[in-house]
């Protein structure tokens, strides 16, 4: 196999031209101003395969080729890639991992323990940030040391409670090593002057021990590199606290803080980590005094599982094999290849009266009605879209909200409920403590009505070998691609890809899809919908909208003829129920659909998003949401339920609600900020 990695290193323009090893090369637009550039374009597809670093490169040699040769980027089962003389190059995307063995090891090492024994005596009781970066500009270590300097100016309590530790690499090749480490010597011995032995900056080789031992004595990594594909130091710096818990004879349990350059190569496969922009100083200087935050740290512990099995799972070894992987099939040409230079996606009609949505347009129907239906979908329609690891973990339902929803929820004349998508465990933790709040969860595979307690449960059953063969296809894809996640249901399964990088998730998830049309055409109970970072396959009959039927016929059962309806959702499984609600409460003259025909209700569907929709309104983000369900909670609590309609539009007496010190609109502030 001819084969040809991109190893990133930093590099300088002028170094391109002379050797195939950088990441300077993979900037469109100064390597376009290379004389060679064509040339050495195509002297690199001639190869099967390229690997990069960083998903960041590989766009950027996209954007050469498209530019430069007309060459289209194309997502295939096993990568990315492009069509060059009737050819498949592979482009294969991934960071290198490292040996959770061989760090282990070293820290059991007689040296490690020497190591450690010196920087223990340099701490004393101090707090260490520590940081080895190699000597060069865009390592960032000047922008480093003003931001630890402003911090040390505004907060005295730490002026004798810290210590940064930094250490950097010389390599006398780079032309501009003297500029930069008079830079930093400078700076540093200023810093030293006026808060004496606050900082210990060194310009020398770094052993394997001596840093691992620096992150094991230190409780914050900070790097501020300003371009670095290559970046591992997060991974050993987490891998260090690890081993302290194991073994608290090495240093004292703690997880750590790391702060990391948002241009650093290893920055999208971590969550645990507080991203920066390392140009900022303010920035830099707000995220180490939130880091020496003992609360910060301890919600950072949380997601640190997750970066330690990421860190288990790519280390170096399977790195590697999976490279080899994708040599061996760079030539498959039995792959089908998506052409991705006419990127279609699905458009829904929108009718003419689609239109903002305000508390204006629907308040007098909302004050008239005596028996009020709302419909509201949970993550990016009453509170933002949260990554799965931190919703999985903390509680992302701001407790302000849930006093709203208990507002409303109490007046006898609303009847409320969330219709999520979301696994069931997670629903009923973020909504349990609402009394009198309907919950439906997996798209009504389970559903709490809001006058019982118990769950109430489709009866289906689920091919297990079915559910097996889809988490394979769903597994694979995503280990190939940094940052996805799968959510595994009762009656569906998400393939998440939120927190990829945009292009690579899209890219991946067609594929995906692909991959799944065998499976769906032998089981055609089974549907897939992708939408807003995930695609996900379902059983059909699971659909928001049937949801709704089945409430409101219990709804009318139990109260009479339901004469206000809001329905807001953010995603493409609420078109269905926006659908579903128009033909149950058509107007006079349209075509009216199912077993309900009644007129005189006051229908509202509403989208988040101003997008094409199903919905009669929309409007802009959660926040304005929030406002709708505010301005209902006012009028919940000044409204007394005793009075007829004409008395309800003439008095505005306030009765006792959950907490008279807090009233609505004053919660809805203090969530809005």
């Amino acid at each position: 196999f001819f084969f040809f990695f991109f190893f990133f290193k930093q590099k300088t323009a002028y170094e391109i031209s002379a050797c195939l090893v950088g990441s300077e090369m993979c900037i469109r637009d100064r390597y376009r101003t290379l004389p060679e550039a064509r040339e050495f374009a195509e002297s690199v597809l001639c190869c099967d395969t390229v690997a990069f670093q960083v998903y960041e490169y590989a766009r950027h040699f996209f954007t050469v080729c498209r530019r430069l040769l007309g060459l289209n980027a194309e997502s295939k089962r096993d990568g990315l890639g492009i069509i060059y003389k009737g050819r498949d190059v592979l482009i294969r995307v991934g960071h290198v991992g490292i040996s959770k063995e061989y760090t282990l090891s070293t820290i059991a090492s007689k040296e490690f323990e020497q190591e450690l024994g010196e920087f223990k005596k340099l701490a004393k009781d101090r707090t260490v940030i520590a940081s080895v970066d190699k000597l060069s500009p865009i390592s960032g270590v000047k922008n480093k040391l003003i931001a630890f300097q402003n911090l040390l100016d505004t907060c005295e309590e730490y002026r004798r409670k810290l210590l940064l530790i930094q250490y950097s690499t010389f390599n006398s090749k780079w032309v501009f090593n003297l500029q930069a480490s008079s830079e930093n010597k400078e700076l540093a011995a200023k810093i030293n002057k006026k808060y004496p032995d606050s900082v210990i900056y060194q310009e020398i080789s770094v052993s394997n021990e001596k840093r691992l031992a620096l992150f094991t004595v230190a409780e914050v990594l900070l790097v501020t590199s300003l371009r670095d594909g290559f970046c591992l130091s997060p991974f050993e710096f987490m891998l260090c606290k690890e081993a302290a818990f194991q073994n608290t004879a090495i240093a004292k349990p703690s997880f750590g803080s790391v702060i990391l350059s948002e241009f650093a190569g290893c920055v999208t496969a971590m969550s645990s980590i507080c991203r920066i922009n390392p140009y900022v100083i303010n920035e830099i200087t707000d995220s180490l005094f939130n880091a020496l935050n003992s609360e910060a740290v301890k919600r950072n512990e949380l997601k640190l599982q997750h970066d330690l099995k990421y860190i288990e799972v790519h280390d170096t070894e399977r790195w590697l094999r999976r490279l080899v992987e994708d040599i061996k099939t760079g030539r498959d040409e039995n792959e089908i290849a998506l052409y991705l230079g006419a990127m279609k996606n699905k458009i829904l009609k929108a009718g003419k009266s689609f239109k903002n949505l305000t508390f204006k347009n629907l308040a007098d129907d909302y004050t008239k009605g005596v028996n009020r239906v709302i419909f509201l979908d949970g993550e990016g329609t009453i509170f933002p879209i949260m990554p799965p690891a931190v919703a999985r973990t903390t509680d992302s339902v701001p407790v302000q909200l849930l006093q709203l929803l208990e507002v409303i929820c109490l007046d006898e004349r609303n009847t409320v409920y969330i219709l999520s998508g979301k696994p069931k465990e997670l629903v009923e933790r973020w909504f349990a403590s609402v009394p009198r709040l309907g919950i439906s969860a997996e798209y009504g595979f389970y559903r709490r009505p809001s006058h019982e307690a118990e769950w109430r449960t489709i009866e289906i059953s689920v091919n297990k070998n079915l559910t097996h063969k889809v988490r394979d296809v769903f597994e694979w894809y995503r280990a190939k691609t940094d940052g996805a996640e799968i959510e595994v249901k009762d009656g569906s399964m998400a393939w998440i890809y939120r927190d990829c990088d945009p292009d690579l998730g899209y890219w991946q998830v067609q594929e995906l899809e692909k991959a799944l049309k065998p499976i769906l055409r032998k089981y055609p109970e089974l549907s897939i919908t992708h939408d807003q970072g995930f695609a996900e396959v379902k059983l059909k009959i699971l659909e928001k909208g049937e949801c709704a039927r089945q409430i409101l016929e219990e709804v009318t059962k139990r109260k009479g003829k339901v004469d206000f309806i809001l329905a807001a959702g953010d995603d493409i499984a609420n078109e269905h129920l926006f659908r579903t609600l128009s033909d149950m409460y058509a107007k006079e003259g349209e075509k009216v659909g199912g077993p309900m025909k009644d007129k005189g209700c006051a229908l509202y569907t509403c989208t988040v998003g101003r997008k094409p929709s199903y919905a009669d309104y929309y409007v802009h983000d959660y926040k304005d949401v929030l406002m709708l369900v505010g301005s209902m909670a006012s009028c919940s609590t000044k409204l007394p339920r005793h009075k007829s309609t004409c008395e309800l539009n003439v008095e505005g007496i306030k009765v006792q609600y959950h907490n008279p010190n807090s009233p609505p609109t004053i919660v809805l502030l203090q969530l809005m900020q």
